[in-house]
C-alpha cells in the first residue's frame, strides 16, 4: 500500500458519481466517504446542481464543444437523478418538455427580454456576478447602481462615510425612483466624525426621497460616540421581478468610493437568491439583519441629535472644519505647480516657494513640447498651441523657449495682469532673473534681459518698438488677443524676425483664437481640449446638472444668431426663476466649504436683478461684473469669493469670464441664459476647472444648466457627448447611426444628470436634427460659427479654423460657392452683393472649386500675383516670389520637389524656378479657353484676362481673392499633414 504520510488532502464536500471513490482507490488515495439520504442528500444535489451548470456554463464560455457535450451530459445526469428522488420518471421529463415548448415555445430565435414598459438600458444593467474595480472605470459602479435603481422597487443602502458629491449625481435617480413607488432606507455613521454634520442636514431637508438614520444605539448619548463602529459598505436591491441583487466591497457613499478612489465590490445578482441557508437565501440574510439594525440600533436625523453630534464632531476634529486649499507650498508634487498656471491664479506670489530645477512638464506639455519640436524640425518659423484654460500654456512656452535654445524671448498680451503672471510662471521655470516688465508703467528693459513681457498696446507705438532692434528677440509669444488688435499684432510681428514665433489659444473657434492660428500660418503644434484635459486629470471633473426651465421661448422674438436681448432680459429677470436658481445652489453642495458660485447671465440688467434677488431673498449674497467692471473691482469680488470667511457666494455677469480668467476655487457655474454655442457652453464650464489641491477632498465643479425649450437646446447634450458642432453630430449620424448621441461617454470622473423634462426637450431637439433639409442645417452652423466669431458676413478664412468642426468647403459644396453660401442665408457684404452674376464672381468661384490642387504651386502663384502690381507681369518676377514664398515658410518646401531635394535652398536659381512655373502652374493656370490668364513665353510675360481686370484693380475684391487663395492653401497643407 502506498505510503501518503507526505500527502496534502484535498477536501471536496459534495456529491460525486457512483464509481468515482473506487476511482480514487484505483490511483492509490484514500476518498472518505458517507453515504446522505433525505434532506441531506437533497442540499448536496441541490449544490451539484449548480457546480455542473458552472462547469457547463464555463465549458460554453471558452467554446470547448467536447466540454460542452460532457457537462451537458452532467447536468442532465444530476438533473434526472433529482427527478427519481422526486418519484418522476424520463417520460415524464419529456412531455413536460413538449408541454412548455408548446406554451411558450423554445430558444432558437435568440430573443432577449430587456424590460417591459421600460426604456432601453442597455449596458447598465448586467446580468452575471462580477468584480467592480473603479479605477478601471471610474463610471462603472455609478452606472450598475443606477441601473439597479431603474429596475427595482426597494433598496437599502449602508456606508459607514457619506459625501454630498455623491447625492448631487444621484439625487434625479433618486427622484424618479421614489415617483415610481421606490423606497429607499439609508443607514450612515458617524464613525471618525468624517460625516459633516451639514452634510446630514442637507441629506434630511433636500433629499427628502431617502429614508435616512444615523447607526447610534438608543441607549448612548447623543454627544458620545458609539461603542462599536458602524463600518458597512453594501448597496441591496429586490428588483420588480421579485429576485434581490447586492453590491458589497469597499465603497462608501461618496464620490470617492464611487469614482476618485481604488475601490474593489463585488456584485451578485443571482447565487444571492438561492436557499443556501435553510431555505432562506443570503439576499434575505442580508436585508434581515439591515432592518433589524435599522428599527434597534439606529435614530433619525433629529435637531438633538444633530446637536449632540456637532459637539463632538466639533471636539475632536475642529482643524477639519478649516477649509485649507494648499498653495504651491503644499504639494508634495512639483509637477502640480505647472498644472496650476499662475496666470490667471489671483493671490500673493509664491514664486521665491519653487526652485527652477524643480518644475517639471505635465503629460500635456510634454505632448506640446515634442510637437513644436517637431514643427522646428520640419523648419517652420512658427507655431500654435490650442489647450484648455488651467492646462498651462504659459509654463509651456517656457520649457519650449529653453528647449529651443533660443536666447532672448519677447511676450505679448493685452493686459498687463496677464504679463505679470506670464512672468511669475516664467520665473518658475528660468528662474528671477532677467524677466522685464514693458507696458505704460514700465519701459525701462536691460540689455541682458532673457525674457520682455510687453503690452502690445505700448509695444505696438511705433517710437516704444524702434527701441528695439528686429532681431533682438529670437523668440516670440504670441497670447490669445481681442480681435479689435488683430492689425497691432500683425504690425509688431512684421517688425520683429524671430527665429520661432509661439501662438497661444484656447478657443479657435472664437474670433480671438483664429487670429492666433492666422498669424502662425495655421501651422498646429499641438491640441489638448476640455474633455482631453479631464481625461488627463490636467483639469478637475464636474457635476452638471440640467434644471428644467419654465420660460416659454417661443414667445421670444429671435434675431438672426440670438434672441432679442430686450426680451430675453424680461422672460429671465423674474422671481419665480431667481427661486429657481436659489433652490438648485440649497440642493447641489458644493466639493468642499462655502458655496462659490460663477453665474452668466444675459445682459447686464439680468446680472443685476439676479444678483440682488438672491441676496435680498433667498439669503445667497451676490454681486454682479459686468463689462464696465474696472480690472481692480474684479479681483477685489473675485478676492472675496474665494475667502471661506466673507458672505458673498455668487458672481453674477456678463461675458466677461468667457476669456482669459479662472476661479481656481469655484465651486459652481450656473448658466442662467440659453446657450447657442457649443464654444461658450464649453469655455463657461471651462472657468471652474483649473485643479486645486484641498485637504479632505478632490475637487469637483458642480454646473448647473436651466434648459427650456430654447432653439439651440441641442447644443449642451451635444457637447457633453464629445461633439463640436452639429455638423460632426450629422457626419456621426449617417456614419453610425447616433450611436454616439446622447449622454454618452462623459469626461473621466464627470457625471451628467437631466430632469426628466429636460431629457424629453434633449431628445426632442435631437431628433430634429437629421432629417432637417441640408440647407437648414449648414445655417444653423453657418449662424453658430457666425456668432462665436462675433462678425457680420465673415470670409472664408476667418470661418476656417476648426475643419472638424466647420469647414466652408461643405457649404461650398451645397450652394456652389461661398457668395451664394452667404446669399441663402441674407450675409452678404456690400462688395459681394455687387458680385453677383459678373464675371468677377465667376473667379473667385473657380478658386473655390476649379483650382484641383495636387501641389500647392498654383495658389502660391496666385499669391504672389497678388502681392505685384497691374495686371501684366514678368515671369521673372512671379518666379522670384514663387520661391520667396517657400524660403519664408520653410515647413513647406517640402511640397516644392526641386527645393527640398537642396543641400542649400537659398541656393536654387531663378532660373530653375523659372522653368519650373512655366512648365507647371503658370501653364496649367492659362491652358484652357475658360481660363482667366494668358501665358506669353516669347514675352516673358503672365497676363490677367481682359474681362476681369476692372474688378482685379478693385482693392475690396483682391481682399476677396487673397481670402480663396490664403484659405485653399491652408486647407491644402491641413489635408496634406493628416
Amino acid at each position: 500500500m502506498t505510503d501518503h504520510s507526505n500527502s496534502h488532502p484535498i477536501y471536496y464536500y459534495k456529491l460525486v458519481r457512483d464509481k468515482i471513490p473506487s476511482i480514487i482507490r484505483e490511483k492509490g488515495h484514500h476518498p472518505a466517504v458517507s453515504s446522505l439520504s433525505g434532506q441531506q442528500w437533497t442540499q448536496a444535489a441541490s449544490q451539484k446542481l449548480l457546480e455542473e451548470a458552472y462547469e457547463l456554463f464555463t465549458a460554453i464560455a471558452n467554446g470547448d464543444k467536447e466540454s460542452v457535450l460532457k457537462e451537458s451530459s452532467d447536468v442532465l445526469e444530476i438533473t434526472l437523478t433529482i427527478l427519481k428522488q422526486q418519484n418522476y420518471s424520463f417520460d415524464d421529463l419529456l412531455a413536460e418538455l413538449e408541454k412548455r415548448r408548446e406554451q411558450r415555445g423554445g430558444f432558437e430565435q435568440g430573443l432577449f427580454l430587456e424590460s417591459v414598459d421600460g426604456q432601453f438600458l442597455g449596458a447598465r444593467l448586467k446580468q452575471s456576478p462580477g468584480f467592480v474595480c473603479t479605477h478601471l472605470d471610474t463610471n462603472s459602479l455609478l452606472e450598475l447602481f443606477r441601473g439597479e435603481l431603474e429596475r427595482s422597487d426597494k433598496a437599502w443602502i449602508a456606508s459607514a462615510f457619506y459625501s454630498p458629491a455623491i447625492t448631487n449625481i444621484l439625487t434625479s435617480e433618486f427622484e424618479r425612483f421614489i415617483c415610481k413607488g421606490g423606497e429607499a432606507r439609508v443607514i450612515l455613521s458617524t464613525m471618525n466624525g468624517f460625516i459633516k454634520p451639514e452634510y446630514l442636514v442637507h441629506l434630511r431637508d433636500y433629499v427628502p426621497e431617502l429614508k435616512v438614520k444615523v447607526f447610534h444605539p438608543s441607549e448612548i448619548p447623543f454627544d458620545k460616540h458609539p461603542q462599536r463602529d458602524f463600518h458597512v459598505k453594501a448597496y441591496i436591491f429586490k428588483h420588480r421581478t421579485g429576485k434581490g441583487s447586492a453590491i458589497i466591497g469597499s465603497s462608501n457613499l461618496s464620490q470617492g468610493g464611487f469614482s476618485d478612489n481604488i475601490e474593489w465590490n463585488y456584485y451578485t445578482p443571482g447565487e444571492i437568491n438561492l436557499p443556501f441557508y435553510e431555505n432562506q437565501t443570503p439576499w434575505e440574510k442580508i436585508v434581515q439583519e439591515f432592518d433589524s439594525l435599522w428599527e434597534n440600533q439606529c435614530v433619525h436625523i433629529t435637531d438633538d441629535f444633530l446637536d449632540g453630534y456637532r459637539e463632538r464632531h466639533r471636539d475632536v476634529f475642529q482643524e477639519r472644519e478649516k477649509p485649507d486649499t494648499y498653495g504651491y507650498e503644499g504639494q508634495s508634487s512639483t509637477q502640480w505647480s505647472v498644472l496650476a498656471d499662475s496666470s490667471a491664479v489671483y493671490g500673493t506670489s509664491k514664486q521665491s516657494i519653487i526652485e527652477p530645477e524643480s518644475i517639471q512638464p505635465n503629460v500635456a506639455q510634454s505632448e506640446a513640447l515634442e510637437g513644436l519640436k517637431k514643427l522646428r524640425t520640419r523648419k517652420a518659423r512658427s507655431g500654435a498651441v490650442i489647450a484648455a484654460t488651467g492646462v498651462g500654456k504659459t509654463y509651456l512656452a517656457a520649457f519650449d523657449f529653453i528647449q529651443s535654445g533660443k536666447d532672448k524671448c519677447l511676450f505679448i498680451a493685452h493686459r498687463e495682469d496677464i504679463l505679470r503672471k506670464a512672468r511669475e510662471s516664467f520665473s518658475h521655470v528660468l528662474g528671477p532673473e532677467g524677466l522685464e516688465i514693458f507696458s505704460g508703467r514700465s519701459k525701462d528693459v536691460s540689455y541682458g534681459s532673457k525674457a520682455v513681457f510687453a503690452m502690445i498696446q505700448t509695444l505696438g507705438r511705433q517710437g516704444n518698438m524702434k527701441r528695439f532692434h528686429p532681431r533682438e528677440f529670437d523668440y516670440i509669444v504670441m497670447d490669445e488677443f481681442h480681435h479689435a488688435m488683430a492689425n497691432t499684432y500683425r504690425k509688431v510681428l512684421d517688425y520683429f524676425q524671430p527665429d520661432f514665433l509661439l501662438g497661444l489659444t484656447a478657443t479657435p473657434e472664437r474670433m480671438d483664437g483664429r487670429d492666433v492660428l492666422w498669424l502662425c500660418d495655421y501651422n498646429i503644434a499641438y491640441e489638448m481640449r476640455l474633455f482631453q484635459a479631464i481625461d488627463k486629470e490636467l483639469l478637475a471633473p464636474f457635476q452638471y446638472f440640467a434644471v428644467h426651465d419654465p420660460t416659454d421661448y417661443a414667445q421670444i422674438a429671435w434675431k438672426r444668431t440670438d434672441y432679442d436681448q430686450e426680451e430675453l432680459t424680461m422672460a429671465l429677470a423674474n422671481d419665480t426663476r431667481t427661486a429657481l436658481i436659489a433652490n438648485n445652489l440649497k440642493k447641489f453642495l458644493p466639493y468642499q466649504g462655502k458655496i462659490k458660485a460663477l453665474a452668466f447671465c444675459s445682459s447686464v440688467d439680468h446680472a443685476h436683478y439676479t444678483a440682488n434677488r438672491l441676496t435680498q431673498e433667498h439669503g445667497f449674497e451676490a454681486t454682479a461684473l459686468v463689462g464696465d467692471s474696472s480690472q481692480e473691482q474684479r479681483e477685489k469680488v473675485i478676492a472675496r469669493l474665494e475667502k471661506e470667511n466673507d458672505p458673498l457666494k455668487v458672481i453674477c455677469c456678463v461675458d466677461i469670464f468667457n476669456e482669459g480668467v479662472d476661479i481656481p476655487s469655484l465651486s459652481h457655474v450656473l448658466l442662467l441664459r440659453p446657450t447657442q454655442s457649443f464654444t461658450v457652453f464649453l469655455q463657461q464650464i471651462g472657468r471652474g476647472l483649473r485643479k486645486v489641491q484641498t485637504k479632505d477632498v478632490n475637487k469637483h465643479l458642480v454646473v448647473i444648466d436651466f434648459v427650456g425649450n430654447y432653439r439651440s437646446a441641442h447644443v449642451a447634450p451635444l457637447a457633453l457627448a464629445g461633439y463640436t458642432s452639429i455638423e460632426e453630430y450629422i457626419r456621426d449620424s449617417a456614419r453610425t447611426r447616433g450611436s454616439k448621441s446622447g449622454m454618452s461617454n462623459p469626461p473621466l470622473g464627470c457625471s451628467v444628470s437631466p430632469d426628466l423634462e429636460v431629457q424629453r426637450i434633449w431628445d426632442s431637439k435631437l431628433r430634429e436634427i437629421v432629417p432637417m433639409p441640408r440647407g437648414e442645417q449648414l445655417r444653423d452652423l453657418y449662424d453658430e460659427v457666425v456668432q462665436d466669431l462675433g462678425l457680420i458676413s465673415p470670409g472664408l478664412c476667418e470661418f476656417y479654423a476648426d475643419p472638424q468642426r466647420a469647414d466652408p468647403h461643405a457649404f461650398i459644396k451645397h450652394f456652389g460657392s461661398w457668395i451664394k453660401t452667404k446669399k441663402y442665408f441674407d450675409d452678404l457684404s456690400n462688395t459681394e452683393n455687387s458680385l453677383l452674376s459678373t464675371q468677377g464672381e465667376s473667379f473667385l468661384e473657380y478658386l473655390e472649386k476649379d483650382l484641383n490642387p495636387v501641389k500647392s504651386y498654383k495658389m502660391v502663384v496666385l499669391k504672389t500675383l497678388l502681392s505685384l502690381k497691374g495686371t501684366s507681369w514678368k515671369i521673372d518676377d512671379i518666379a522670384s516670389g514663387f520661391l520667396n514664398y517657400y524660403l519664408q515658410h520653410p515647413e513647406h518646401i517640402y511640397d516644392y520637389d526641386e527645393l527640398d531635394k537642396q543641400d542649400n535652398p537659398q541656393k536654387l536659381s531663378l532660373q530653375t524656378v523659372k522653368r519650373h512655373i512655366t512648365r507647371m502652374p503658370l501653364y496649367y493656370l492659362s491652358n484652357n479657353n475658360n481660363d482667366w490668364f494668358i501665358l506669353d513665353k516669347e514675352k516673358n510675360k503672365f497676363i490677367l484676362k481682359v474681362d476681369l481686370v476692372d474688378y482685379w484693380n478693385n482693392q475690396n475684391y483682391k481682399m476677396l481673392v487673397l481670402d480663396r487663395v490664403k484659405y485653399a492653401l491652408a486647407r491644402y497643407f491641413y489635408r496634406k499633414t493628416k
